[in-house]
């Protein structure tokens, strides 16, 4: 909900605007005073400041100067019933957003406050770059049951405020996932605010978060306002949410539940209403067991979890992922040959669509505008498990039982091996297919001397 300080020193006009915006949703704090709007604002942030430009103990000028000294974004609305030009003129210079004219028209302050409100939006779009309207670049493509089971689930949910959790490997597109939801959802209007928690050294990401006073720690030489301040009435997209440092957990927590936090350094409690939608490639249930993750925190994010399936799941849809891939490249050849196409079927893609991204732009410069085909590809590509079986031979001078035992010896590091690289090195999810402990695969990769 926005929130707006109203300053007027006449008990009776500040009355009516104040009823006047509560019954338009906003949260209004009322002050008669420049002294006590510094103290409703020592309290909390506020959207937008409505103030009279004749008040006790300064002018609405000298007061908005001291906002913008505070904080240039604040968004400053000055009434007065002197109706003049040059004030006007000063006050928008000043830093204003506008400057309305005593008495005050209810329905065009309604309008102005709107359009303010509506400014502030779009500015931290601008910033944060939140999500644009659906370009072709940003459909989720695929016509496999699990990614359509995937997106049925992102439909349903959507429209609601309950928080999401989105799984899956990594490149299997879970941001565009999040892009879907946002959307879709009531918040649109708002920003999509999106961070990476592993991308982000642990301390600096409190910062980044949660913002930071003045002085707060070196280098902090002004007030910064955190990406969750920033997603106030939009959706903050929390990625590799398994990477969040322990000691920062109860902190998100807070966000989530009573949707209030504090600046780095700050001791103002702030509000900010965000929907919350985190994604991770790690298994955040078995480390609440472990203790890398906390509990109750993934109780509160996985209120709605969607499985977003890998490419080898679904290579059913490579040629559709090809063809609009090339096309956005503006690829004069949107198609490719059925034997390309049966070999990139075959490979296992670690990497998801993201590596076949990658691997298809780095195709079409190779190409220098002709077809694509298997030499603008990496050697080693198409080396896929089956062709990786072919590599196991018998020793006719050995005994049935010694070749036996070679060959599961073989058997066992390929696949450890070829697990390892599907699962981006998770030893987790390497061990759970494999079969075994976590232990146990350590111990066998250790024995084996495998490289990972």
């Amino acid at each position: 909900m926005d929130s707006i300080l109203l300053i007027e020193d006449r008990p009776g006009l500040r009355q009516v605007y104040a009823e006047f915006l509560r019954n338009l949703g906003y949260m209004v704090v009322e002050a008669g005073s420049v002294e006590d709007a510094h103290k409703a604002m020592a309290v909390r942030e506020f959207s937008l400041v409505l103030t009279d430009y004749m008040l006790p103990g300064a002018n609405g000028m000298d007061f908005l100067k001291q906002l913008k000294e505070r904080d240039p974004d604040y968004l400053v609305i000055l009434m007065t019933a002197f109706g003049e030009i040059k004030l006007a003129v000063e006050a928008t210079r000043a830093g204003a957003f506008d400057f309305l004219e005593k008495p005050i028209d209810l329905d065009h302050l309604k309008i102005v406050i709107e359009r303010a409100l509506e400014h502030r939006r779009l500015r931290r779009k601008d910033t944060f770059h939140e999500a644009q309207s659906v370009t072709e670049s940003e459909e989720i493509i695929g016509q496999a049951p699990a990614l359509k089971a995937a997106l049925a689930m992102a439909k349903k949910v959507a429209p609601s405020d309950a928080n999401c959790l989105l799984l899956g490997e990594s490149g299997v597109g879970k941001e565009l996932f999040a892009k879907y939801i946002h959307g879709n959802s009531r918040r649109a209007v708002g920003a999509l605010v999106s961070i990476n928690c592993a991308a982000i050294p642990g301390e600096l990401i409190e910062s980044e978060l949660f913002g930071h006073e003045k002085g707060a720690f070196t280098g902090a030489v002004g007030k910064k306002a955190g990406l969750i301040e920033m997603a106030d009435g939009g959706t903050l997209f929390l990625d590799e949410i398994g990477e969040m440092p322990l000691s920062l957990q109860p902190k998100l927590l807070r966000v989530i539940q009573a949707k209030e936090f504090r600046r780095v350094g700050g001791s103002r409690t702030l509000k900010s209403d965000i929907r919350v939608v985190a994604a991770t490639n790690r298994d955040l249930k078995t480390g609440t067991r472990e203790g890398w993750f906390r509990e109750d925190l993934y109780y509160r994010l996985a209120v709605f979890p969607i499985d977003i399936p890998p490419l080898r799941d679904r290579r059913g849809d490579l040629p559709l992922l090809i063809s609009a891939i090339l096309r956005q490249a503006r690829f004069g050849h949107a198609d490719i040959s059925p034997k390309l196409l049966a070999q990139l079927q075959a490979y296992h893609w670690p990497g998801n669509v993201r590596e076949l991204k990658n691997l298809l732009e780095r195709a079409i410069i190779l190409s220098q505008g002709q077809p694509l085909d298997v030499n603008h590809f990496p050697a080693n590509l198409f080396d896929s498990a089956e062709n990786v079986g072919l590599r196991f031979h018998l020793d006719l001078n050995r005994s049935f039982k010694d070749n036996l035992s070679r060959l599961e010896g073989q058997l066992e590091r390929t696949m450890i091996e070829l697990l390892l690289k599907e699962e981006s090195g998770h030893r987790e999810r390497v061990a759970r297919r494999f079969g075994v402990s976590v232990k146990t695969l350590y111990n066998r990769i250790k024995a084996l001397g495998i490289q990972c």
